[in-house]
């Protein structure tokens, strides 16, 4: 059961509606909450929990998550994160025209960078409940890593908690500015001219979201990192040379930058046959 999977927690029902306008449920087990993760499988990470009362929409519906009560059909709702079916009441002509998450997102690089990934990122960036001003850059930081856009970080949008902001709050902010990160990303390395053969494992990936989430999307595309991707070298021998090379501000060497790029390379060359980039989600031909 979803319990065993730590999906749920003690809370009530959900109610939920389509896309369609379609009420539809979350199964009411009683005293318990539904938790939205950001991929169907059970090592995802938390997005947001589901209460009572909360009204959500649904976007598309996935296979091949782990199996809750016979079937491993997930949908995604309009949090852009995965909750099992199991648990949503949809009737036939709803689930019917759900589309297949498959057709919108496995054609397409990964959203987000991996659980790894993202283990980097917090380290990295580190955690600031409340705004604080950065001398070299002048510019506002919060939660992790989080670029406010005033200098007292006092006109930020709804989207953005209150300080001090929880940790929780925090990854949920890291986890929507990484979705401009893997964008950008993403619109880069199709720009290259011999880039149709370029296979970036989950790895792969999420390594260069930390680093082009570190120095902007500005500066990573004027990089020789990226401009030599663009060019068809092969990714490994890029990345070993060109990354290390990110560790001075100013000309200064900083210890934090020297040990961010080790755990991106690190990362970069750890093997899995989970593909990201061009693809997601699916298996890299050895």
């Amino acid at each position: 059961m979803l319990a065993k999977l730590a999906l749920l927690a003690t809370f009530a029902a959900v109610s939920v509606v389509a896309e369609s306008s379609a009420l539809v449920a979350v199964d009411p087990t009683p005293l318990q909450q539904l938790r939205c993760l950001t991929a169907p499988r059970e090592s995802a990470l938390l997005v947001r929990a589901y209460s009572d009362r909360d009204v959500i929409y649904l976007q598309c519906q996935t296979t091949g998550g782990p199996t809750v009560d016979r079937t491993t059909n997930w949908v995604r709702t309009g949090d852009d994160c995965y909750v099992p079916a199991y648990y949503v009441a949809l009737d036939d002509a709803s689930r019917q025209s759900l589309p297949s998450c498959v057709t919108i997102d496995d054609a397409n690089p990964c959203i987000l960078p991996n659980i790894d990934g993202f283990d980097l990122l917090e380290r990295a960036e580190g955690f600031l409940e409340r705004p604080r001003g950065d001398i070299i850059t002048g510019l506002a930081y919060v939660g992790f890593g989080h670029q406010c856009t005033s200098a007292k970080c006092d006109q930020e949008p709804a989207s953005v908690p209150s300080f001090p902001m929880s940790r929780d709050q925090a990854r949920v902010l890291l986890w929507q500015d990484v979705r401009n990160t893997t964008a950008c990303l993403t619109r880069m390395l199709a720009a290259g001219s011999r880039t149709a053969s370029l296979v970036l494992s989950d790895n792969m990936w999420s390594a260069l979201v930390s680093w082009t989430f570190s120095i902007g999307c500005d500066v990573a595309a004027q990089s020789q990192l990226i401009r030599r991707l663009q060019n068809g070298e092969p990714p490994i021998a890029v990345v070993s040379t060109e990354l290390p090379k990110w560790t001075a501000i100013h000309g200064k060497s900083m210890a934090e930058l020297v040990a961010r790029r080790s755990a991106e390379l690190t990362l970069f060359r750890t093997r899995s046959a989970s593909m990201a980039y061009p693809r997601c989600d699916q298996q890299i031909s050895k």
